[in-house]
């Protein structure tokens, strides 16, 4: 690796030559303030709002596969110190970021620096987005989906948020997700096969999917099995630089809900937030050399890849009076994401090789552009029923007072003329329901997480 060099022009000195250093993230206890009961207060009167954040923009290397050292690549990009990417052929040309990432780095460092504090914040009610950019074959998917020996991303996400319910004692949480990929400008729901070219709408929260099918999940094992069973459905499919190429841009969203731990939840505000996780296909360059359907998915892939890049540049330019989020599926979903009140995390995935030089450059340019982006983090609140945490609270004391009347034997709620066989099994369930929680109303033992049969689990 080349020596330090003189501050670049584009970019910070580098410190030092070595590869990147890893910090520990603090210890899991940290959650025990940060989701303390002020935590999810508003700002009062007088209370100056959250600190203007901008976008968290880390790079992470891949080391060099063994069919590009079988072909002799050589090094073009590295990691020279803790924040800076240079370029091997021209010292002058160097970025900075808030952490460059090496080819030995695990997915867990990466997850700490650049995802945990998005999660965290979801869990507050402040809404997340990280994605995964770069070419074809640069380690996206790997980053946000992982193996069984190292989990991405997206699991670690999923383990860290019920880690956080656990350690919040004072909030009961509902959890749902939903898992979408965008193919050929068309949007799939991967959760429901049958959900094919849904549209976008947009209503006073933002954009969402119409008939976007959502799972309430109750365990990290539910979730990541409903992960599982979306990616069978993933178009996937095989280039010059990758045998198991995305070929779709993947998000996956996880939406939370929080009310305080109380006997009655009655004109208590619920948070609201939605953590998304991309999955980015790959932009391609000339030299894929594809041919037919392939073709026509990569030509797909970086037009929207290409409109993303122009709406990073508008955002960035305080002179843009318009920015072309409908011009693109994705970009019109990120659009909420990417107009400023929530955290956003961009992991650029690099290759050093000299064949993707150019590639690389465009890359670390992208992202390098994403970091001037400024954010506001806002907490987002619901007051009214509409809140699905709201609506199981309701059934629950609902079905409660009804066990109460069946153990006493009181059917006041029912007169005796209604009362028929169909409503007397109607009891017996409700009974059973309950009973199924097993909960001793008594002694305040309510469960983290609300859920009621009959509803999709």
């Amino acid at each position: 690796m080349a020596s330090p060099r003189r501050n670049a022009s584009h970019g910070e000195a580098a410190r030092s030559d070595s590869s990147p250093t890893y910090t520990p993230a603090t210890p899991r206890s940290r959650f025990a303030a940060e989701f303390s009961p002020e935590a999810f207060d508003e700002p009062g009167a007088g209370e100056a709002p959250s600190a203007k954040e901008s976008v968290t923009a880390t790079v992470r290397f891949r080391p060099l596969s063994s069919r590009e050292i079988r072909q002799g690549e050589e090094i073009a990009w590295y990691a020279d110190g803790e924040t800076i990417v240079r370029s091997e052929h021209n010292p002058n040309i160097a970025y900075a970021y808030d952490r460059v990432f090496g080819p030995t780095t695990t997915t867990q460092q990466v997850y700490d620096v650049a995802a945990q504090h998005v999660v965290g914040g979801a869990m507050q009610g402040i809404n997340g987005t990280i994605f995964a950019y770069g070419v074809t074959s640069s380690g996206k998917t790997h980053t946000m989906h992982g193996d069984q020996r190292s989990p991405g991303i997206i699991p670690l996400a999923v383990k860290d948020a019920f880690g956080i319910i656990q350690e919040t004692l004072n909030r009961e949480f509902l959890l749902r997700v939903s898992y979408l990929e965008i193919y050929n400008e068309v949007v799939n729901d991967l959760l429901n096969p049958a959900g094919k070219n849904l549209r976008i709408r947009e209503d006073l929260q933002g954009t969402f999917v119409e008939g976007i099918k959502e799972e309430v999940v109750l365990s990290p094992t539910h979730v990541l099995s409903l992960i599982a069973a979306g990616e069978e459905h993933r178009h996937i499919g095989s280039t010059n630089f990758n045998l198991l190429s995305s070929r779709s841009h993947t998000i996956f969203t996880l939406t939370v809900e929080s009310s305080p731990f109380c006997e009655s939840n009655e004109g208590e505000t619920v948070t609201f937030s939605q953590l998304n996780l991309i999955d980015l296909a790959g932009s391609e360059s000339s030299r894929a050399e594809t041919t037919g359907a392939r073709r026509k998915e990569g030509s797909y892939i970086n037009k929207s890849l290409l409109t993303l890049g122009t709406v990073i540049s508008k955002l960035t330019d305080g002179k843009a009076t318009h920015v072309p989020f409908r011009n693109s599926k994705l970009t019109r979903l990120l659009q909420s994401s990417l107009s400023g009140q929530g955290r956003v995390s961009l992991i650029c995935t690099v290759t050093p090789a000299s064949s993707n030089s150019e590639e690389t450059h465009n890359t670390l340019k992208f992202a390098h552009r994403s970091k001037h982006i400024e954010i506001q983090a806002l907490q987002n609140k619901i007051i009214d029923e509409k809140s699905l945490i709201k609506k199981y609270q309701s059934e629950i004391r609902q079905l409660r007072e009804e066990l109460e009347q069946l153990k006493r034997g009181i059917f006041t709620a029912t007169p005796l003329k209604d009362v028929t066989e169909d409503n007397i099994i109607l009891w017996k369930q409700k009974k059973m329901v309950m009973s199924s929680f097993n909960l001793d109303w008594n002694k305040k033992k309510k469960p983290k997480l609300l859920c009621l049969a009959g509803y999709s689990v």
